[in-house]
């Protein structure tokens, strides 16, 4: 089944371990598995601090929620980070719905979410 996901990756100025990675299309139970196997990737790689770009992400549902919570948890057991940035409305609300805000670190802006990499 083809994925309804695309993901571009791109460095971060300055930080050898990070990299932006632009989410484009819908986050679901359709792709998760595809999402996981290029997030986990980059992990493998030593890129375990990642800025997750939402700004053409259209849509997740509660799989695709899970497997966010799931990649902040995993990127802060290898010392590095999962940081959300450009969140549209309609995501941020499923976002606040499950209660995950307070657990996922999000930012309004790219600029925000480089400068808070450590």
């Amino acid at each position: 089944m083809e994925t309804q996901i695309q993901l571009t990756c791109e460095d971060v100025p300055g930080k050898a371990d990070a990299r932006i990675v632009r989410f484009i299309g819908d986050l679901d139970a359709t792709n998760v598995d595809f999402t996981t196997e290029k997030i986990f990737g980059y992990f493998d790689e030593g890129l375990v601090k990642i800025i997750a770009d939402f700004k053409q992400l259209r849509y997740v549902n509660s799989t695709g929620l899970g497997v966010l919570l799931h990649f902040n948890k995993s990127a802060k057991e290898k010392a590095g980070c999962f940081k959300i940035v450009n969140l549209n409305e309609n995501v941020y609300e499923i976002i606040e719905i499950i209660g995950a805000t307070s657990l996922l670190d999000i930012y309004d802006e790219l600029d925000e979410a480089v400068a808070a990499l450590v």
